[in-house]
């Protein structure tokens, strides 16, 4: 009866836990001659058919004089592209994104091009369904967005969530897990720095099912150690081995972030503050494990006295969700 009900939290479970949609709301406006825009999007596919957003420039005088009949036709709603003339001294030029339901968390980015060859890129959130061109963002702006995409990447990211969990039930509590999650947070940040900043590259594809893989693996080692005995390299150096798969992590992190874009000005900053971003939202969820088992386990008799159950269906449950994630990977190479 537990295998059963395993499997059918697991299956359920993996559904629901999809890969996170890092993908933005993408969106270029490109000014051809003074006043004249050429407005591009394209749209994650994960809307259903009918709740993809509108996206239209508005201004002083600005127009749609046509709208290119073959924008979109492959996936209608998904991708598109429209003119629009407007006076050559616009001093309010915006773009609009109206959603027919609720925004599902999709940030947008917005690459704004004008005719002196200046190219602006504005990453919003989701709530911020107005976007002035021509205002420029503040440094504090700057700093919040990309610290909040870092902490929505890593707390929407269940299959990282799902490795740093791992991490926590090999390494225990106090200084031996300080040092285990230290060495991932080093070892995904120099991966996260070299790949974002072209120096370094690996497929997403293979990233994302290695990322699966590794999951597999620590929770196969938390089986073997606990219920027969097996002391391994991953038990006996979990620091080393958190580092090893953390370089592959930050190749995923590094995704999201190309995904998010870069301002050209300001890379390395915003760099900074998304991995910052990161950081925060791991220690938000390795503080609200540690604070969840010291309480249940002080609290309730019940889980004191059914601890070897419960740690075999958490063990069980991230197997199955990582092998998943595993085949649903490979199939689609």
């Amino acid at each position: 009866m537990i295998l059963r009900t395993l499997f059918v939290i697991t299956t359920f479970w993996s559904v629901v836990c999809q890969s996170h949609e890092g993908r933005p709301v993408f969106i270029d406006v490109f000014e051809h001659e003074p006043g004249n825009y050429l407005l591009k999007w394209k749209i994650p596919p994960v809307l259903l058919q009918g709740q993809q957003p509108s996206i239209e420039l508005q201004g002083s005088e600005c127009t749609r004089p046509f709208a290119d009949k073959n924008a979109g036709a492959a996936n209608a709603g998904l991708n598109g592209r429209v003119r629009y003339q407007c006076s050559e001294n616009v001093k309010d030029l915006s773009v609009i994104l109206s959603y027919p339901g609720i925004n599902p968390a999709l940030t947008s980015l917005i690459i704004f091009k004008t005719t002196d060859g200046k190219i602006k890129q504005i990453f919003s959130s989701p709530e911020k369904l107005s976007i002035s061109l021509l205002t420029e963002v503040s440094g504090w702006a700057l700093v919040s967005q990309y610290i909040s995409a870092g902490i929505r990447h890593i707390l929407e990211g269940y299959d990282h969530l799902a490795f740093v969990l791992c991490l926590i039930m090999i390494a225990g509590a106090g200084r031996r897990l300080v040092y285990t999650v230290t060495g991932f947070t080093i070892a995904h940040s120099l991966t996260l720095s070299l790949a974002t900043l072209n120096l370094l590259s690996l497929p997403s594809l293979v990233v994302e099912t290695l990322i699966a893989i590794s999951i597999l693996l620590l929770a196969v080692e938390l089986h073997r150690n606990r219920y027969h005995g097996y002391v391994s390299f991953t038990w006996r150096y979990p620091i080393l081995t958190a580092g090893l798969f953390g370089l592959l992590h930050g190749f995923g992190f590094a995704g999201v972030l190309a995904d998010l874009g870069l301002p050209d000005d300001l890379r390395l900053p915003a760099l900074f503050f998304f991995n910052l971003g990161v950081e925060i939202g791991q220690l938000l969820f390795v503080g609200f494990i540690l604070l969840a088992a010291f309480t249940l386990s002080k609290g309730s008799k019940w889980i004191v006295a059914n601890f070897i159950l419960l740690d075999k269906a958490m063990i069980y449950f991230l197997g199955g969700l990582s092998a998943y994630w595993t085949i649903e990977r490979l199939l689609s190479w």
